[in-house]
């Protein structure tokens, strides 16, 4: 009796005449590895996607802020105090401009009020030049005076405005980026490393190391935050060098930082620990660094990784308040926080409002780590559905 082929779609065979025969076409099945299933995860998230863009794009624009910044950030003009953003227009009565120009503001004085009012000189066009000259920058470690946008000489191109010192807005905003990334870097670079390494050590030693580390890392929980800056930024002398008082801010927020992490990583070892292949590498005599390196660290991770994501932009908005509040980053070094200090007077905040700039840049950067952390938070478990 002859049987009708039977066709299995799994295995892609035929049944016929009491054999199995091959098919012509033999169906590929592929086995994705784990970061291929977080990446095709991760790539579903939208939002998730949408942060990954911005961040690149504030990491670029940091990188290759001199490059971007149309007039030195630290030049005081007297001239140009308290400018207000300037229109770019690309369209002028003779028809279309390519590259966008600017009118440029004067400062008449009000005979009534004696107060500088500004007036725009719609008879007058600053244009810039792309890749023009401009101010001298080092760019890793080469001198260059070339800037993506260059505005012509003794005419003012100041989009964000200028501050009470006559410096513009956006010079100082590009480059303030650069500080406030590298504190939230380096806080966040220490605070990974010695949370990962505690909670690694105190879970899988577990007894009296567990106990005493534990302590320790309850003990900085419990510090009140905003007393605890205060009071050490102030033992710093006023007169102190503002490198040395930045390396301070690094240093006591990366001690305030660590230990929720450690306490997070901890309780992910302590469930891996007790794993099969541990207990097995354990029997077998592997040597303890080995066996944290190689197998409890590859499990925890995932989780340290999405964790340094999300805490980027506390460190961001942290140092953002602390700089606000006059005990973080001191001229003349620029930050974001250093920025938003000029707005802390409400009677300049209501006459010059676009010293607020430096907030949009700020939730454009919190938004952009808080969605990518989200995406990454998801996508790190693709097996959870």
């Amino acid at each position: 009796m002859t049987m009708p082929p039977i066709n299995d779609p799994a295995t892609d065979l035929v049944f016929a005449d009491g054999a199995l025969v091959a098919s012509s076409e033999i169906r590929e099945v592929r086995s994705r590895s784990y970061m291929g299933l977080v990446w095709r995860r991760f790539r579903r998230h939208r939002l998730g996607l949408v942060g990954a863009v911005l961040v690149a794009l504030i990491m670029l624009t940091a990188i290759f802020a001199s490059v971007l910044a149309p007039y030195d950030p630290y030049q005081r003009d007297g001239k140009s105090i308290y400018l207000p953003p300037q229109r770019l227009h690309v369209f002028a009565d003779d028809g279309f401009h390519p590259l966008p120009f600017t009118n440029p503001v004067k400062l008449d004085l009000d005979p009534d009020t004696y107060e500088l009012v500004p007036t725009i000189d719609t008879a007058t066009r600053c244009s810039v030049s792309v890749f023009g000259k401009g101010w001298t920058y080092s760019f890793f470690g080469i001198r260059t005076d070339r800037h993506l946008f260059a505005p012509a000489p003794d005419c003012g191109w100041h989009v964000l405005g200028t501050d009470r010192d006559g410096r513009d807005m956006l010079s100082r905003l590009l480059i303030g980026s650069r500080l406030t990334l590298l504190m939230a870097a380096v806080v966040v670079t220490i605070s990974v490393i010695i949370g990962t390494l505690v909670g690694m050590v105190s879970g899988y030693f577990r007894g009296a190391v567990d106990h005493w580390l534990q302590r320790i890392v309850e003990f900085i929980l419990a510090l009140p935050e905003l007393p605890f800056y205060f009071a050490l930024v102030v033992i710093i002398p006023r007169n102190a060098d503002p490198f040395r008082v930045f390396l301070a801010l690094v240093g006591i927020l990366s001690v305030m930082k660590w230990a929720q992490l450690a306490r997070e990583v901890r309780g992910k070892t302590l469930s891996v620990a007790s794993l099969d292949y541990i207990v097995a590498a354990e029997a077998v005599g592997t040597r303890t660094p080995r066996i944290v390196l190689r197998h409890i660290l590859p499990n925890v991770l995932s989780h340290v990784v999405v964790a340094t994501t999300l805490m980027i932009p506390s460190i961001v908005l942290l140092e953002s308040f602390l700089s606000f509040l006059g005990i973080g980053v001191r001229a003349p070094l620029v930050s974001w926080g250093l920025l938003l200090n000029a707005a802390s007077d409400l009677q300049n905040l209501g006459s010059y409002p676009w010293v607020l700039t430096p907030v949009v840049a700020i939730l454009i950067t919190v938004m952009g780590f808080n969605m990518l952390g989200d995406g990454l938070r998801d996508a790190i478990d693709p097996y959870q559905n």
